[in-house]
């Protein structure tokens, strides 16, 4: 099979990263990667690309100058157009909230004020922990302290990070450990793990949040071809991506859960 050139491939590349493609493109896309270095640093470049002006570019938003402008139009264009009295009125804010939206959308991007479209923050989690995983793969280097020993991760990541990380060991459930790292998620460093299930490998972030109250179940996500399972526990919010089939991600959620539990149930070492 002739190779396409390399435009179109980069199109590809984008397409897979803005979650675009179907299955059965994501499994072609990775079969690719794996046979083509050059695509493979592209693609690594994009993700990270992605991932810095999502956490770097400031979100600028329209001055209030401009905002009254437009209420101000807004009940000028109110005044010219009367309602008839055969029908009941309706408070202005709510006649008139659509005309002065639209109005200050297209005014913002006609003055460049607008840089990029921003998505919800669960939005922008989702993706940056995903592109972590991704980028671990790519490199090679998917933790940054390796070994399988639960008392050696964790006081290495105590040292990078304020607060207790939950660091279990999962070998007899047939998930064992594999060492840890620093992700950012947003501005914020997390302590990430990574557990190896047969050649799949599953990175499992602890997110602060200090709004998170009781427990939830697992709930999914498929992101960028990717497998995403989010829960909370404990006051904490975890979430695990892999390339494993969702399954077997649950299985995996189940046996940290469990794990993490008896964790929390040890006294503290001196």
């Amino acid at each position: 099979m002739i190779d396409a050139p390399m435009d179109d491939r980069k199109l590809l590349l984008h397409a897979a990263l803005d979650g675009e493609l179907d299955a059965a493109g994501m499994i072609d896309m990775e079969a690719r990667l794996a046979g083509d270095p050059e695509l493979a640093a592209e693609y690594a470049r994009l993700g990270a690309l992605r991932a810095a002006i999502r956490t770097r570019i400031p979100r600028d938003k329209a001055p209030d100058a401009l905002r009254a402008r437009v209420v101000a139009m807004s009940q000028a264009s109110a005044s010219q157009h009367p309602t008839t009295a055969r029908r009941p009125l309706r408070p202005l804010a709510t006649r008139y909230r659509s005309i002065a939206a639209s109005l200050l959308v297209g005014m913002a991007l006609g003055a460049g004020m607008l840089r990029l479209a921003a998505p919800p923050m669960e939005d922008d989690v989702q993706r940056a922990i995903v592109a972590g995983f991704i980028r671990g793969r790519l490199s090679g280097q998917t933790v940054d302290v390796a070994t399988s020993d639960r008392h050696t991760v964790k006081p290495w990541l105590a040292g990078k990070i304020a607060g207790a990380t939950t660091v279990v060991d999962l070998k007899g459930d047939g998930f064992p450990l594999v060492g840890g790292r620093i992700d950012v998620v947003g501005k914020t460093p997390v302590p990430t793990l990574v557990y190896q299930r047969r050649e799949h490998q599953i990175a499992v972030s602890e997110i602060p949040d200090s709004g998170a109250g009781a427990s939830s179940e697992p709930r999914h996500e498929t992101r960028d071809g990717y497998s995403l399972l989010r829960w909370s526990d404990n006051g904490r919010l975890y979430a695990a991506v892999s390339d494993m089939p969702p399954a077997e991600l649950d299985a995996f959620a189940a046996a940290f859960r469990r794990a993490a539990a008896v964790e929390r149930e040890e006294p503290a070492k001196p």
